[in-house]
């Protein structure tokens, strides 16, 4: 058995299944094209999801053998405005989510698994770009596409802890808004699902509305940032013994972007493949394919809605018992199972598939049709 494996990409998925491979005895080298860890990000504020499964994120993390060496803080509470800003407050006695922070510095969620990964005897050597696997191995570089984007800025502020989202249309074409704040450091964002040519103008309505929810909040030091996240369900997960994890697999939360669960699980069940020989697309579209159609077909649903059908749902979860609510929503039914193929054929990823397929291509992301194509 070859206990040598390579991994391109120095992101959460590849991370975790470095961290669990080495732990196995599995010799590991990461290759990331960028100087640092977390290059994509800007020390901005993520929610790592809470409400989908019965089993707490903290929990889940330690399953996946991760430990928590960076900010990890529970929000109970969420401060939700609609689009005439009427507030409501959604509680939980668990967290809602777990507040995380991206990017390469200590204290950062990229930065933590990193030295996890080191202290596994993981070998990462960046400023290294691999286009070709010709032995196999893990692949997780990330989005290749924009099917949501985000637009927002990261500052200090004096302003208490919070956590806040505002449904608006206007602000937040079929998306939301969101401002999160710990220990005087905050970020505020707009999150797209259409009209991303409105970036500009979305953006400055979210800042100028906040401040009006919020007339305490103060903004000192404003950088701004961008991202984008990508889903798809038609690239193989597991193909010519390259394994794709996370949003290289279009693995990703379609309601709401929401996919640190997505990428992380991904690359532990990648490990998991390979330690235990087992078959990864299988354990792919058992652990994590169902919640995703799940949320395609909540997209569809959402997009249907408008600032009226949001202004119900937020009344709805504040009304008690959000938690449980939300998990029914976010999980399968038999109403999301005959929704799925109107949403599916609906929304298509904004990604090309230029691959060949071919049984011997050792691409890492395959471009080998790219002529035909375009």
């Amino acid at each position: 058995m070859n206990k040598e494996i390579e991994i391109v990409g120095a992101g959460p998925g590849g991370l975790v299944a470095a961290i669990n491979l080495a732990k196995a005895g599995y010799r590991v080298t990461v290759y990331e094209e960028k100087p640092d860890v977390g290059h994509r990000f800007n020390g901005d504020f993520q929610g790592l999801e809470n409400w989908s499964s019965e089993e707490d994120a903290a929990v889940l993390l330690e399953r996946l053998g991760i430990k928590i060496n960076y900010t990890c803080q529970p929000y109970g509470e969420l401060a939700v405005f609609d689009a005439n800003l009427n507030k409501r407050i959604i509680r939980s006695q668990r967290p809602l989510f777990y507040l995380v922070q991206r990017g390469h510095a200590p204290g950062c969620l990229d930065h933590g698994l990193m030295e996890q990964a080191k202290e596994a005897d993981v070998e990462i050597v960046f400023n290294k770009r691999v286009d070709k696997l010709e032995r196999g191995g893990i692949i997780g570089i990330g989005p290749r596409a924009a099917d949501a984007i985000a637009k927002g800025i990261i500052f200090n502020t004096t302003m208490e802890d919070t956590a806040a989202a505002i449904l608006d249309d206007r602000l937040a074409p079929k998306g939301y808004a969101y401002l999160l704040i710990h220990k005087n450091k905050a970020t505020m964002a707009t999150c797209m699902f259409k009209d991303f040519k409105r970036e500009k103008e979305c953006f400055e309505r979210t800042v100028e509305t906040f401040k009006k929810v919020f007339p305490k909040l103060n903004m000192t030091d404003a950088k701004e940032f961008g991202g984008y996240g990508n889903f798809f369900f038609d690239k193989p997960a597991f193909e010519g013994g390259k394994y794709y994890v996370g949003e290289a697999a279009g693995l990703q939360d379609c309601l709401f972007g929401f996919g640190m669960r997505y990428v992380m699980v991904s690359g532990f069940l990648a490990a998991k493949a390979i330690t235990e020989n087992r078959d990864y697309a299988a354990l792919v579209r058992d652990n994590l394919i169902p919640m995703q159609k799940a949320s395609l077909a909540n997209r569809f649903i959402f997009e249907m809605l408008g600032n009226n059908g949001y202004r119900y749902c937020i009344n709805y979860l504040a009304g008690g018992n959000a938690m449980k609510k939300v998990r029914r929503q976010y999980n399968p039914s038999f109403l999301k199972t005959l929704l799925y193929p109107f949403a599916s054929w609906k929304y298509k990823s904004r990604l090309i598939d230029k691959g060949c397929h071919g049984e011997g291509c050792a691409c890492v992301w395959c471009r080998c049709r790219k002529e035909e194509v375009c």
